[in-house]
């Protein structure tokens, strides 16, 4: 159960993190938060659907 709880504290301390530097982030940055994240959620979909399947 306190695993749970830090992974909620870290997933919340790194959205604000994010959220307040954001303006001050270059492009080229910001396009790799981006496609980093679209990665991780396209890598999820993949890894459900795989074990959903076998």
């Amino acid at each position: 159960m306190p695993k749970y709880i830090l992974i909620g504290l870290l997933v919340v301390i790194i959205t604000f993190l994010i959220i307040n530097n954001w303006p001050k982030l270059q492009e080229t940055t910001k396009n790799k938060i981006i496609a980093s994240i679209f990665g991780i959620i396209g890598l999820g979909f993949v890894i459900l659907i795989s074990l959903l399947i076998f």
